[in-house]
């Protein structure tokens, strides 16, 4: 096949029909689509990815992180490889495409190259990685994480709301915690890593755009605060004598809100809060706050922090109400490799499609990998910049678009890429 020409998968259909049947292995008792980690929908789901693995040609294995891991050997064994994939856990009552493209593309990437005959040179690594989502332990890309070194021993101590212990979790869904701190990747023979994803944003559809081409990922800072006040009488105790941790904790989310807004890039959710006792006729004696700050600017994000720090304090001295601020695992801004990059764009042009270039506002492990192998994202549009909700999609045709992208630029990384 001449260089010029772009090649383009060979069964649509099938990258369909997985995404199809991928829609169907989840908790029929939530909303949506939902197949969280640490649940057995999604070990059914990661054992499904691995068997299609399997069928596509791939040498697969599950490595002690859970990671879903195949692997094409290219025509030079034992040297580097170029690596892609994605996920397949959702949020709790989330939608059907959510790192679920990026997996199932990869799939189709390797059927087409058996297809057309095309042999790499280098080794293809394709990754369903474990628990990209937050989970209820405050620890998102757990996979990826423990593959490039970035989890420890102190992470399998956390606890949930509950007083569960993570390691123990894990054990439950049968990843060993000893295996899971061992399952580092040789990541120095990786040479690249490609994901392909829903923007889950409405920049691409807004701007008329096919494909969009990922600058950096957002870094991310994230927090728990616990608040302890005094249980009292809430008929009898008058406001100015209340230990209230429920108003600490309120103030508190008006505070994120507020130290977010004040910035066009920034971002700032809480995403959940509790209180107790659970009664309207008691002040309320103790509350928890799980949150976040998002950015591609860092300086942002140190002062988005220390801004916190100083507001949930004052939230607190000012009801005397005592608070515990506990920085969570987070993320620095991720750029990607400009070169790869530019591949992309070269490709997508070749292919007809419309791009454009834009930083990622959502969690990829991407941004983990891009930490130590050099590395790019390809979008595809999400319509009305939905996501993390059932009425998430992205059209057929623009999945398919985005494969083709994926596929072609494998195929030059492959030849432009030297072995060391």
């Amino acid at each position: 096949m001449p260089v010029s020409d772009p090649l383009i998968i060979s069964e649509p259909q099938q990258l369909t029909a997985d995404l199809v049947h991928l829609s169907t292995i989840i908790d029929s008792t939530i909303p949506g689509w939902t197949r969280q980690a640490l649940t057995e929908a999604d070990v059914v789901g990661r054992h499904w990815v691995r068997a299609r693995m399997a069928e596509a040609g791939l040498e697969t294995r599950i490595d002690g992180a859970g990671n879903v891991i195949g692997v094409l050997r290219g025509t030079a064994p034992g040297a580097s490889s170029i690596m892609t994939g994605s996920h397949t856990d959702t949020v709790e009552g989330g939608g059907r495409y959510d790192g679920n493209v990026g997996v199932a593309a990869a799939l189709e990437v390797v059927r087409t190259l058996r297809a057309n005959g095309i042999e790499l040179r280098h080794d293809l690594i394709v990754v369903d990685f474990f628990s990209e989502e937050p989970n209820r332990f405050g620890i998102s890309c757990v996979g990826s994480r423990a593959m490039t070194g970035q989890i420890s021993t102190e992470d399998m101590d956390r606890v949930d709301s509950e007083g569960v212990r993570f390691g123990d979790e894990l054990s439950r869904v049968g990843v060993v915690p000893e295996a899971l701190l061992s399952a580092r990747f040789d990541t120095n023979r990786v040479k690249a890593f490609v994901e392909l994803h829903i923007e889950q944003g409405p920049h691409l559809e807004e701007q008329g755009s096919d494909i969009g081409l990922v600058t950096s990922i957002t870094g991310i800072k994230r927090f728990r605060v616990a608040f302890q006040g005094q249980p009292d009488h809430a008929g009898t105790t008058p406001m100015n004598r209340r230990r209230d941790a429920g108003c600490a904790a309120a103030g508190s989310v008006l505070a994120i809100e507020r130290i977010a807004s004040a910035n066009v890039d920034g971002r700032g959710t809480t995403g959940l809060i509790t209180f107790s006792p659970d009664a309207v006729n008691i002040v309320t004696e103790s509350s928890e706050l799980w949150g976040e700050f998002r950015s591609p600017d860092l300086d942002w994000l140190h002062a988005a922090g220390n801004k916190f720090h100083a507001a949930v304090h004052s939230e607190g001295a000012s009801r005397s109400v005592d608070v515990e601020l506990e920085w969570l695992p987070s993320e620095q801004p991720a750029v990607m490799d400009n070169r790869f990059i530019d591949i992309s764009s070269r490709e997508a042009d070749r292919l007809g499609l419309t791009q454009s270039r834009l930083y990622s506002g959502a969690e990829h492990d991407a941004a983990i990998l891009a930490k130590k192998i050099p590395t790019a994202m390809i979008f595809v549009p999400s319509k009305d910049g939905r996501s993390h909700c059932p009425d998430e999609f992205t059209a057929e045709k623009d999945i398919h678009s985005g494969a083709n992208v994926l596929l072609n630029t494998i195929i030059t990384l492959d030849r432009e890429l030297d072995f060391d």
